[in-house]
């Protein structure tokens, strides 16, 4: 059963609270990034190189943006559900309770420095018309995030999309 057009466009373009980030952005966090992705740029981590850089000071790389906003996994946070978390409660209350990911995209705007404080909000971008899939029929889910330092600077555009759908009916 596709879920209303109307029903949809309720939860589209309405930005969530902004969320601030556990972590604030710190050598260990950026020296751990750089070992896994084998990464050695010296703006991350050679601290004369970063320093006469036109940043002044040692940045992060910019795709370990998320990294300062993750929630820990315990204890679990008490907030209210955003925008992402009520949609998919609604997907799933219709059937379409399985998800994979398909796709995501950043766009970057200024540089993380140490000592920055990540925070992001998070909207429905944009819900496809139901589609039939080989997994099922379902909906492809774009969400926005929108990262910011604590000077109210855009960091980063995220895209991520979902697709959310019915694994038992294969009409």
């Amino acid at each position: 059963m596709a879920l209303m057009k109307e029903k949809i466009q309720e939860f589209i373009g309405i930005d969530s609270e902004k969320i601030v980030g556990p972590d604030k952005v710190c050598k260990q966090m950026i020296r751990h990034w750089c070992e896994v992705m084998e990464d050695s740029n010296p703006l991350y981590q050679d601290e004369e190189y970063a320093r006469n850089s036109k940043y002044g000071g040692i940045i992060a790389p910019p795709m370990q943006v998320q990294v300062y906003t993750m929630s820990p996994l315990w204890p679990p946070t008490d907030r209210e559900p955003n925008p992402m978390e009520q949609l998919i409660a609604e997907l799933a209350k219709q059937g379409y309770s399985s998800i994979v990911a398909t796709e995501q995209g950043q766009e970057y705007f200024a540089p993380m420095m140490l000592g920055d404080e990540i925070s992001y909000t998070i909207s429905v971008d944009k819900v496809s018309p139901e589609k039939q899939t080989v997994r099922g029929p379902g909906y492809f889910v774009t969400f926005l995030y929108k990262f910011f330092n604590q000077r109210d600077e855009l960091v980063c555009k995220q895209t991520f999309t979902i697709l959310a759908y019915n694994a038992i009916s294969k009409e």
